[in-house]
This record gives structure tokens, sequence and C-alpha cells, in this order.
């Protein structure tokens, strides 16, 4: 059971790797015609400092769904992950800095395919880390306060009134990622989300739904994976 589970992972990311976006085109930002979101209003999304977070993940595509243990270390532009059984056996093990590729420290068939680390690391670094380029501040046509950060991608950053967040990512000018926070909850100056999802591009996309099972901001030195 879990082996389909994880080929079906390993399918999943693999797809996202060269799906084509979906037809939703990225919005104009609009100047506000109140006060512009702050930027550590859009800061609080990304972690800051040494974290280990794990979740129980879902994914599910056309083809199949499953669930699998996501382990993920973050100390500034370091980030380590790994994919678990249930029963703990580490399937999956990369680490990367900033936007170098990652280096594989195990990969148990089928993670070993061609990439699969590429394509689980971008998935990370969108959700996890502050998105590189020009800022910009401003709204949407719907008055929704953005943070717009512009280099080869845009990611626009969108606080919510109630703690929470949401990011889509455009190349050129069509959605290709959507990710949405809830029950958010302050853990220093980040907001931590209970449940994540990730919608990736269609038509050969997947979602990922990420409930946390543990956050924790740790002393400032090198986390251990499983």
């Amino acid at each position: 059971m879990i082996s389909r589970y994880i080929f079906s992972l390993v399918s999943i990311l693999l797809l996202g790797s060269c799906a084509s976006p979906d037809r939703l085109s990225m919005p104009h930002l609009l100047a506000m015609s109140g006060k512009n979101p702050r930027p550590a209003e859009c800061a609080k999304v990304f972690p800051s400092g040494h974290w280990q977070l794990s979740h129980l993940i879902t994914f599910a595509l056309a083809g199949g769904s499953g669930t699998a243990v996501g382990v993920l270390v973050l100390n500034g532009e370091e980030i380590g992950c790994a994919l678990v059984s249930v029963e703990g056996l580490t399937f999956f093990a990369a680490e990367a800095t900033g936007s170098n590729p990652p280096e594989v420290t195990r990969a148990l068939p089928p993670f070993d395919k061609p990439d699969f680390a590429e394509g689980l690391m971008r998935d990370i670094r969108t959700i996890f880390s502050f998105p590189p380029g020009n800022a910009e501040y401003g709204q949407l046509a719907d008055g929704t306060p953005v943070c717009r950060y512009s280099s080869h991608t845009v990611t626009d950053i969108l606080p919510e009134e109630d703690g929470c967040w949401s990011i889509a990512t455009y190349r050129g000018q069509t959605r290709s990622r959507l990710i949405r926070a809830r029950s958010c909850r302050m853990i220093g100056s980040t907001a931590v989300a209970e449940e994540l999802e990730l919608v990736a591009a269609q038509p050969a996309g997947y979602t990922l739904n990420m409930q946390l099972i543990s956050a924790e901001h740790l002393p400032a030195t090198k986390g251990d994976l499983p």
C-alpha cells in the first residue's frame, strides 16, 4: 500500500515539473485606495531562522492519491527535506542552499527518478522561502492587498484579515501555483499554518494538502533529518 502511495507522489511531482499553467491570467496590481500592506505582514508568511516542520501530506491527481509524512528543516538559505513512511522509514532526503540544485543524500526507488528532487525543492521554496525579485505593494481590483515580487517568475503574497495568507506564482502572465494557508497561529514573528493546500497548474496538475504535525523554532544550529 505504501509503495503505491509513494509511486503516486513521485508521479505528481514529476508531472508538476513540466505542467502547463492554467488559463488564469496574472491580475493587474493597482495603487491602494487606503494603506498599502506593510512588508512585515508579507514577511511573516515565511519562517525566519532555524525551524523543523513536520506535515502529513495528502496528494491527489487524476491518476491516484495517497499519503506521506514530510519533514522539513529550514535554516536561513539552507533547506533539508525528507519523505518518511508512517512506520518511520526514510525514502528520500535532500539538502539545498539558496537556489542551488539539491544534493540528494538518500533516494530509494522510485525516488531516484530524474527531476524528482528539483520538483520537490521548487515547491518547498515556493511555500517556505521568501521570494526573490523587486518588490511592489498595492491591491487587486477587488481591494485585496498584495505584496508582489518579480524576477523570472512573479510571486503575489496576499495577507488576510484573519492572520492567514495566500500565495500565487505566475510564469509569464499565467498562474503556475496557488497556495492557501488556513488556521494560522503566530510563533514568534511567523504565521504558521495548521493546513496548507498547494494547487499546481492544469492540465497535468496536482494538489498537495499538508496538515501540520509539529513546528519547532530551533536554536541557530543545523538540524538533523531522519
